[in-house]
């Protein structure tokens, strides 16, 4: 089973749904207040204007009804569940609620700045009198009562005032608490464990600066469009650019906030950092220069962002390190930036042999190989500099199929689980590989044109059979590849309904500094389906391992709404529909006592199962008792699994976890259960199209 599938699964399997709360980082020092920067309100008008005319609804007005959408999502984005603005704040801001728009319109930046600072006050108030109630000791909690705290994910009201804070939150600490006993914490260790994460929830209030609250509140303006029309400040930008590219200058390491310390978390392989054979996973970065005589400047309680700007830089620059180990021993490195490509993020192969029975009896031996493609991703910046050689998903792609068609290929997968797309020329080009000339998708702009892109490269990259995995994570530019293949009748969609993205952003500057991501236009297939909000509906479908209602376009709040236009004349390959009752009956026979599918359907009925429950008893002896329930169900489907995969079952979830991480690290480069059943059912088309033929077609 792939690494990503697995920990997908385990956190699916093992964390239960709860109330919001939120992140981690540090510093101290008393709240000041946020002002704009000098440049906001130039900034703030600009993407008024840029999203007014580019945006693909073309919607001009922006009045009190504009005005009060933003005010509401603005809230959202501010105090999501509820847990720190009171009813008295709201109603004093509700002056306000139809002047968003002339604010927008003016560049007048003071009252959203305001509120910021507010919920900013409220969280660092907040946290201080968790602390506070936390100082008081385990043994001041009642974990007696037959009280209840509701999920706040959705629709809950604000609070009545700070009595009412106060006893919401003493339910938030009765259920952390709880929790963490359950967890087989002991009393000291649970409490340290509370404090730690609310002086960190602390302190990350005062490291909020002037940038985020501009973001927050410009894009609640932004967002009452379509929630992928986004203000990108400097450093979300920079982020962009680098996974779309799949290559940044910098030493190569992944970085995590722990603590107060900024803590490399991996090296890249192939990176700066991992050939200076002088860095190690777990160091903790304590200061940072750019000179060798230059100071180290200290960098502990820095907000992760910060720390990574003066790591990151040009090819060739040296940046030195000062690094703490695990042993707290002191040491400074210099490391030489360089070009690192972040080759887990491009398209990767394997090759699946099997052997398989056919209705005769018969045993064949089958290749099917299997491109993962997380994204479809180009390095633009070096296309435009005319680079021959430059990075992108159809090229790896193609390379690729040339390699496992040497090997022997009889079928393949092109795997698109969690590919949330990337660059639609991309997508277009890559359905080229597998059809030999024709139109692949349509663009509907803001100018109400429809342009029809067409893969006018004859010939095709590989011409047998062929199957795609989608899931709810599969969005945008990989739907056009997905839709695409289905509506020509090149190969059989396996998996869950995609994400159901439809939609084109385009990026924008602005002056001086950051970009906006404008929704400029809306895709459709070639049959004149959208994708928007109903994704690509596969073929056969497996057991979902997502929340549908919690993961996908229809789970957005303001997304643009399903339609449909006229297609354009195209030639389908051929037309596998027949052949689909068959695929999914021998599918079902399969994977009806099949370990792989039986733990993923156990997983699909958690998911189902958390989802209806919402709120949790505030009494330690009834939460141990549903524990030991769900322990026992747990312990059920994972032993039912593991004696399916030859191993001994276990006894408690102690056991478990050991048992786990031996199965994952076992079968880490094997496929998992999921491409394996894929690739039978390529075996099955291969056999099915020999057998019993397509039917081939002219035109649509």
């Amino acid at each position: 089973m792939s690494n990503r599938l697995f920990q997908s699964i385990f956190i699916l399997l093992f964390v239960t749904i709860g109330y919001c709360v939120y992140g981690v980082e540090s510093p101290t020092s008393e709240l000041e207040e946020l002002k704009p920067l000098d440049v906001h309100s130039r900034i703030s008008k600009q993407v008024v204007d840029a999203v007014r005319y580019h945006h693909v609804t073309k919607r001009m007005r922006l009045d009190d009804e504009i005005s009060s959408q933003v005010f509401e999502r603005y809230l959202d984005e501010l105090d999501p569940s509820r847990l720190f603005l009171l009813s008295s704040d709201i109603e004093h801001y509700e002056q306000y609620r139809e002047s968003f728009d002339d604010f927008l319109k003016k560049g007048d930046l003071n009252v959203g700045f305001e509120l910021f600072n507010l919920t900013r006050k409220r969280r660092y108030e907040r946290y201080g009198w968790v602390l506070k109630r936390l100082s008081r000791g385990l043994e001041s909690f009642d974990l007696t009562t037959n009280g209840v705290i509701r999920d706040r994910s959705e629709g809950a009201e604000w609070l009545v005032d700070a009595e009412a804070a106060d006893e919401l939150w003493e339910k938030i600490l009765v259920d952390s608490i709880i929790r963490l006993k359950l967890s087989e914490s002991d009393e000291e260790e649970l409490m340290e464990t509370l404090e730690k994460r609310y002086t960190q929830l602390e302190r990350r209030r005062v490291q909020t600066n002037a940038e985020d609250a501009f973001s927050t509140y410009i894009n609640a303006y932004t967002k009452t469009f379509d929630p992928h029309t986004t203000y990108l400040a400097p450093r979300v930008q920079e982020n962009f650019e680098i996974n779309m590219s799949l290559s940044l200058q910098g030493i190569g390491a992944m970085l995590r906030i722990d603590d107060d310390y900024v803590v490399i978390e991996n090296l890249i392989e192939g990176g700066p950092a991992q050939r200076h054979r002088g860095v190690f996973e777990k160091d903790r970065i304590v200061g940072v220069g750019q000179q060798e005589d230059g100071p180290l400047i200290d960098v502990i309680g820095w907000r992760l962002d910060d720390v990574v700007d003066m790591i990151r830089g040009p090819k060739g620059a040296t940046v030195y390190l000062e690094l703490l180990d695990e042993d707290d021993k002191l040491r400074v490195v210099a490391i030489v930036r360089d070009e690192v490509p972040l080759h887990e993020s491009a398209a990767q192969k394997k090759l699946i042999t099997m052997a398989t029975d056919t209705p005769t009896g018969e045993q064949v031996t089958r290749h099917v190989g299997v491109i993962d493609l997380p994204s479809m991703y180009i390095d633009f910046a070096a296309q435009q500099r005319g680079e021959r050689d430059y990075r992108s998903a159809t090229r790896d792609v193609r390379q690729l199929i040339q390699e496992l068609k040497e090997e022997g290929m009889d079928g393949l997968i092109i795997d698109l689980r969690g590919n949330g797309g990337g660059s639609l020329v991309e997508a277009q080009k890559l359905t080229g590989l597998f059809i030999d000339t024709g139109p692949t998708v349509l663009v509907k702009s803001s100018q109400r044109r429809t342009d029809i892109l067409h893969d006018q490269e004859r010939g095709v990259e590989w011409d047998g059979p062929l199957a795609v995995v989608v899931d709810r994570r599969s969005a945008s530019a990989s739907e056009i590849f997905a839709g695409a293949i289905q509506d020509y009748g090149r190969g059989v969609i396996v998996g869950n309904r995609s994400f159901g993205k439809g939609t084109v952003q385009q990026l924008l500057g602005l002056q001086p500094h950051g970009q906006l991501k404008v929704t400029q236009s809306k895709f459709y297939r070639v049959s004149g389906q959208s994708t928007q909000h109903k994704g690509v509906v596969p073929d056969i479908t497996f057991p979902n391992l997502f929340d549908e209602t919690q993961i996908g376009e229809s789970s957005l709040e303001d997304a643009l709404a399903y339609d449909l236009i006229d297609g354009p004349e195209y030639f389908p390959v051929a037309d596998i529909s027949p052949l689909i009752p068959k695929l999914i009956e021998r599918h079902q026979l399969r994977t009806d006592d099949n370990p792989d599918f039986i733990y993923y359907r156990a997983v699909e009925d958690r998911i189902k199962e958390d989802r209806r429950r919402k709120e949790f008893s505030l009494n330690e002896e009834k939460r141990r008792a549903e524990k030991d329930q769900r322990d026992a169900h747990r312990l059920s489907i994972e032993n039912a699994r593991l004696t399916a995969k030859g191993k001994e079952p276990v006894e408690n979830l102690e056991d478990l976890w050991d048992a786990l991480d031996n199965l994952r690290k076992e079968i880490e480069d094997e496929p998992d259960g999921i491409l394996i059943e894929t690739a039978h059912v390529v075996s099955d088309l291969l056999e099915l199209e020999s057998t019993t033929g397509v039917e081939e077609t002219s035109s649509l």
